[in-house]
């Protein structure tokens, strides 16, 4: 499969949202159940933490299927990257990075400065670290996960948004 079978949505941040972008939030949602709640047990008050009116987020569809979402929201650190799933039967097939790419798209055409961070699943962060995320240091434990801080510069966040899309294989 190549990216080319797959289509982004962005639905924007509180007062630029319409209405008609409800259902593909409810799609978002849906996504982040079947990852984070089924799949990881991450208690539902932890996942539907309230702030999803407040971010962004991006629902990425491939051959005509919602499988990937991620929100972004700015934080007193920066602009975080978060609720980051693909369903598991559509891992492996580089769209996590295609996900991530246009998330930091999104939040640039959102006019958001400021640097961009994730905390990554421990066990998901060479992943990131092979999208140009770098670890920072700081440690945590989310939903009895561990996590890992990591921050993307300037520079590896240029060369992810000009890598061709047909380009991962």
């Amino acid at each position: 499969m190549h990216t080319t079978d797959c289509h982004v949505v962005i639905i924007p941040q509180g007062p630029q949202r319409q209405p008609y972008d409800l259902q593909s939030l409810l799609d978002c949602i849906v996504i982040r159940e079947q990852v984070f709640i089924s799949e990881q047990h991450v208690p539902i008050e932890i996942e539907q933490d309230g702030k999803d009116s407040e971010c962004g987020h991006i629902l990425l569809w491939t051959e005509g299927i919602p499988v990937g979402t991620l929100r972004f929201r700015e934080t007193e650190e920066g602009i975080k990257l978060e609720r980051i799933a693909i369903l598991k039967e559509y891992r492996g097939r580089h769209l996590g990075k295609l996900l991530i790419r246009e998330g930091i798209r999104a939040v640039r055409m959102n006019n958001l400065e400021g640097k961009i961070y994730i905390h990554a699943q421990q066990h998901a962060s060479s992943f990131y670290a092979s999208v140009g995320f770098e670890e920072s240091g700081e440690q945590t434990v989310e939903a009895n996960i561990p996590h890992t801080t990591m921050h993307i510069s300037y520079d590896q966040e240029c060369r992810l948004l000009d890598t061709d899309p047909h380009c991962f294989h």
